[in-house]
Order: structure tokens, then C-alpha cells, then sequence
């Protein structure tokens, strides 16, 4: 009898113990530090073009860096590049605020701190390590593809300008490739149409669409010159006493507005005095005519002006 007692009482420690023994390891377990991402990481698998932007934090630095203001223009600058760039993309283009970007079956982390550009274009195809750009880059690639399409076309895209009496044709080499290039201009007030092309693979190919900077009312095209790597184009009050003077480059597949002097004088005044005005505004003519002239005018503000006496 003592004997079974014995055996019973090592089954009921034996019970106890293993019981002990699951707790404690449910314990242990319980206590093990969960491994979380950080809210400024993320992965990406897919392929695709993906925009990197700024986060609350980052605009709040770059603010503290070029000011408020400045940062203003420049977001305007890369919104206007995200919209052209969004329009020519079949998908929705997803914006990324992270600050790293683990693209794991590529062996590659996007690290943005290590770029100066605050605004990036991401292109991905699987299998290949991304490709980085800049917005300007990447829409200047852009550019090049469309444009090797618009090659193609006809030349009755060149002839029905050509043809047309509210049109004027100036052709020189504009970019310093030894080849003839067109440009088409709306005659004065007949509109403010501006049209580029290219001579190129044996055809001409439209590089811009934009404006000559005549304004309904206001001052008119008059003149449209070679200039450097580029062209200037002239615009004259009706009676000579505005004249505005707009010198374009044509850089990096892009034709921008780096220079404007404008000269004044009034027919009312009897001192013949011409007031000369000259600032540098940096506009990408690809832009809509009221943007382009909403940062003429701002730039204007900051413009650096003499007299002169006029012969």
C-alpha cells in the first residue's frame, strides 16, 4: 500500500512539473522583442516608375535652407514636371515619402538622403537595378521618345504652317548641328502660336510648343533672330515705346528663357531718356502661357535697371 502511494504521489509531481515547465516557456516566448519595419522604410517588389517626394520633414529642412518662398518656386517647378511627366505614363504614377526603399530581389536599397534632389524619378523593371533620375532627366527622356515618334509624321504637319498666311517662317540652324531648323511664329495679332522643329534623321520633328510672348492688346512679335545655342524673340509695344527682348537656350533637350531685357521710354516724356531693365527668370517654355508669364512678371520684380539717353 505504502508502495502505490509512493507511485502515486511521483505521478502528481511529475504532472505539476510539466505544467511548470509549459509556462515557463510560454513566458520566455511572450518576451521575445518583435522585429517592426520602420515607418520610413518600406519594400517594393514590383515593377513600375515611382515618384520620391519630400515628407513633412524634409520640406520643413529644405524651407529652413532656400526659405519659404524659394521652396515655393521650386515645388512649382517639380509640380509642373510631375504633371507632364504623369501625362505621358499609361499608369497612375505612386508617390513614395520614404527614406529608404528596399528593393530585396535586386540586392539594392534606395537610400534618399544620399541624393540632393528632393524630388526623384524611380524606374524599375524586375531584374534590373532601378534607375534613378531627376524629374528634369527623366522628362527630357521622355522628350526623346516622343520625339522619335513624332518623326514619322508627315511633312504636311511643316507644310500646313508653311501654307499658312497668318504664319512666318524663320529658318536658321538653331542648335549648332549644321543642320536648317524651322521655326513658324503667328504674324502680329494673329495670335501668339510658336513652333520649333528639329532637322533630324532625314525629316523634320516638332520639339516645342510654346508661345512668341505677344500678348492681345499688348506688346507684338516683331523679330525672331539666331542667338548662341538658341534664338531671341523681340515683341514690340504698337507704338514703339515697349520693346521686350527674350533670349531662349536650347540645353539638355530643353529650351528655356535665361535672359530678358526690357527697354521703355514715353512718347509723353521730352527728357528722351530709355529706361533698360534686365533679369534673368529661367523659364522652361514647355510650360502653359500663364504660368510662363506669371514668373516673367515675378522675376521682372527683381530686375536690374539703368537709363540711358536715346539718340
Amino acid at each position: 500500500m505504502k508502495q502505490v502511494k509512493h507511485v502515486f504521489v511521483g505521478i502528481l509531481s511529475l504532472f505539476v512539473l510539466n505544467i511548470s515547465c509549459q509556462k515557463n516557456s510560454v513566458s520566455a516566448t511572450a518576451t521575445l522583442p518583435k522585429q517592426v519595419k520602420s515607418d520610413n522604410d518600406t519594400i517594393i517588389e514590383k515593377s513600375g516608375i515611382y515618384l520620391i517626394s519630400p515628407d513633412i520633414k524634409d520640406i520643413d529642412s529644405i524651407k529652413k535652407v532656400i526659405g519659404e518662398d524659394r521652396f515655393y518656386t521650386v515645388a512649382d517647378d517639380a509640380n509642373f514636371y510631375i504633371s507632364k511627366i504623369s501625362s505621358v505614363l499609361k499608369d497612375k504614377l505612386p508617390t513614395l515619402k520614404y527614406g529608404k526603399i528596399d528593393f530585396k530581389n535586386e540586392n539594392f536599397v534606395f537610400d534618399k538622403s544620399k541624393y540632393q534632389n528632393n524630388w526623384l524619378i524611380v524606374d524599375y523593371k524586375s531584374g534590373n537595378k532601378p534607375e534613378i533620375y531627376s524629374l528634369v532627366d527623366f522628362y527630357s527622356q521622355q522628350n526623346k521618345s516622343e520625339n522619335s515618334q513624332l518623326s514619322s509624321k508627315k511633312a504636311s504637319d511643316i507644310e500646313s504652317y508653311q501654307n499658312n498666311k497668318d504664319f512666318i517662317t524663320i529658318t536658321f540652324d538653331i542648335n549648332n548641328d549644321g543642320k536648317e531648323d524651322k521655326i513658324f511664329s503667328n504674324k502680329p495679332n494673329t495670335g501668339d502660336s510658336l513652333r520649333v522643329y528639329f532637322y533630324e534623321n532625314e525629316g523634320y520633328v516638332l520639339k516645342l510648343k510654346s508661345i512668341n510672348f505677344s500678348q492681345d492688346g499688348g506688346n507684338q512679335v516683331s523679330q525672331i533672330k539666331k542667338n548662341g545655342k538658341g534664338f531671341s524673340v523681340v515683341t514690340n509695344f504698337p507704338k514703339g515705346t515697349d520693346r521686350y527682348n527674350y533670349f531662349i537656350s536650347f540645353e539638355n533637350n530643353n529650351f528655356t528663357v535665361n535672359k530678358v531685357i526690357h527697354e521703355m521710354s514715353s512718347w509723353q516724356e521730352n527728357d528722351n531718356q530709355t529706361k533698360i531693365c534686365e533679369f534673368h527668370p529661367k523659364i522652361d517654355l514647355q510650360k502653359s502661357s500663364d504660368q510662363i508669364f506669371n514668373q516673367l512678371i515675378a522675376a521682372e520684380k527683381n530686375a536690374v535697371c539703368t537709363t540711358k539717353k536715346m539718340q
